[in-house]
């Protein structure tokens, strides 16, 4: 048997290939959007991609189901009922593809989503039981899919369904069999996610805390423990639903002179201007009303949380290379409409225009302002775990994707300090005041990692 699993930092998207090498043929589960991965891999142990099984319609990133089936002709497979709009084929509980010597045996698990499926599969020249499960979003290693993203009218029923299809259909498998998830660590599919790629039925048993909860505590603990949703994740659905664009038939990013971003700008509600850059350049100068993400495996996750999906997007960075690789990042999550970029400061700061600046302070300078200066506001952006872990005493705990989607009321001339772990959110944040005109900003270098380490006080 022929298999490999396809990691997509940041995101935590993990997606397989399932094959036999003398049968020649290769099925891909859950496939990213960019899917040169697959094509190099099929081509290296020379085999043919002959299915596409998506285990369910995927929130958090663009499935590559369509751009795959253009490129090989494979058709695609979902869980029976399943709300797309493009041919696909349906699976059924106990369906079975056989590809050579390998079985792979289709058990109906919703729960993450109403139609969802996972793949049991057996190496059949070594014998007839399964010896591992794709359990898409439905058990995670450490962790369980979310149920919520069906709505919230379907909540109650969700979790139920999650709550049986881990109980119920998992149950006739044994210990030794392998677990292998559609994510991993940096997924928002679920909460607490493990950075193993893989586990054993036996070791989620005896350590998942979901699998030891009685009914009644499993739905309380779901209902208090729900990560936050991006607002990307919608578009998401839709976009998967309806099957996404292919790559040729997105539009191609050109460089932009600055008249052209300047005029962007005059229209917040169609463009936005990302820029790339770290935290120490963009607050040096920037462009005003641009947003700092800079880029990182993480980018693409903030990336939704921050940026409307129908926007235009214009991307500012160093280098080709950071460009090329931010446009394949943001592909994945949504973001179709990228139609420009500029490298780097210069021709904006030579053609006479404003640049904008977010002040970097250290947790020195900030210790010193609020022993002197009662009225200096600190805005902490962390999760509400991290928070408990520690804190400043007097700050305001607003978590980023809340900050985002509800604001802060200030008055306008108020003086803020944006804190985070270690930089990197606060710098987004106080971005984001720049353009809600807020003046007087500063993000903390190194954030709270470097609060404890210079043994300031701590609040909990």
């Amino acid at each position: 048997m022929f298999f490999q699993q396809f990691k997509v930092g940041g995101l935590g998207c993990l997606s397989y290939m399932i094959g036999c090498p003398q049968d020649g043929r290769v099925v891909v589960v859950d496939p990213q959007r960019d899917i040169k991965d697959y094509l190099v891999t099929a081509k290296q142990n020379k085999m043919k991609i002959s299915h596409i099984i998506e285990t369910h319609v995927h929130a958090d990133h663009v499935s590559g189901a369509m751009e795959l089936r253009q490129a090989t002709g494979a058709p695609i497979h979902l869980g029976a009922g399943s709300p797309v709009f493009y041919d696909h084929v349906q699976l059924n509980e106990g369906d079975i593809i056989n590809i050579g010597s390998v079985k792979l045996q289709i058990i109906f698990t919703p729960g993450h989503t109403p139609h969802a499926i996972s793949l049991a599969i057996a190496d059949l020249s070594r014998g007839e039981l399964p010896q591992m499960l794709l359990t898409g979003d439905l058990l995670f290693v450490g962790s369980i899919g979310r149920p919520d993203l069906a709505g919230n009218e379907l909540l109650d029923e969700q979790i139920k369904n999650l709550y049986n299809s881990l109980q119920t259909k998992l149950s006739r498998f044994g210990d030794y069999v392998e677990i292998y998830p559609a994510h991993g660590e940096g997924s928002l599919c679920g909460a607490g996610l493990s950075a193993k790629p893989s586990s054993t039925l036996g070791y989620e048993r005896h350590t998942n805390p979901y699998l030891k909860l009685s009914r009644e505590e499993f739905k309380k603990t779901i209902e208090q423990n729900q990560p936050h949703r991006p607002q990307n994740f919608s578009s998401i659905i839709e976009t998967n639903r309806q099957g996404a664009a292919i790559e040729e038939e997105l539009p191609v990013p050109r460089q932009k002179n600055p008249a052209a971003i300047a005029n962007y700008l005059h229209d917040p509600e169609q463009y936005a201007l990302v820029d790339l850059r770290e935290a120490a350049a963009f607050g040096g100068a920037h462009i005003p009303d641009s947003l700092n993400i800079g880029l990182s495996p993480n980018s693409a996750t903030w990336m939704g949380n921050v940026v409307d999906t129908e926007k235009k997007i214009v991307l500012l960075a160093d280098s080709h290379e950071q460009i090329s690789q931010a446009i394949v990042s943001f592909r994945r999550v949504g973001y179709d409409q990228i139609i420009g970029y500029c490298l780097g400061l210069s021709d904006w700061i030579l053609s006479g225009r404003k640049t904008g600046f977010l002040p970097q302070i250290s947790v020195h300078a900030l210790q010193e302002v609020l022993t002197k200066y009662g009225n200096h506001t600190v805005i902490d952006v962390r999760t509400p775990a991290e928070w408990q872990a520690g804190h400043l005493e007097g700050a305001i705990h607003l978590p980023l994707p809340q900050l985002i989607t509800e604001g802060i009321k200030l008055d306008a001339n108020s003086h803020i300090s944006v804190i985070c772990g270690s930089g990197y959110r606060s710098n987004i944040a106080g971005s984001m005041l720049k353009t809600n005109g807020y003046e007087h900003v500063y993000s903390v270098i190194g954030g709270m990692m470097a609060w404890r380490m210079a043994g300031f006080k701590l609040a909990l």
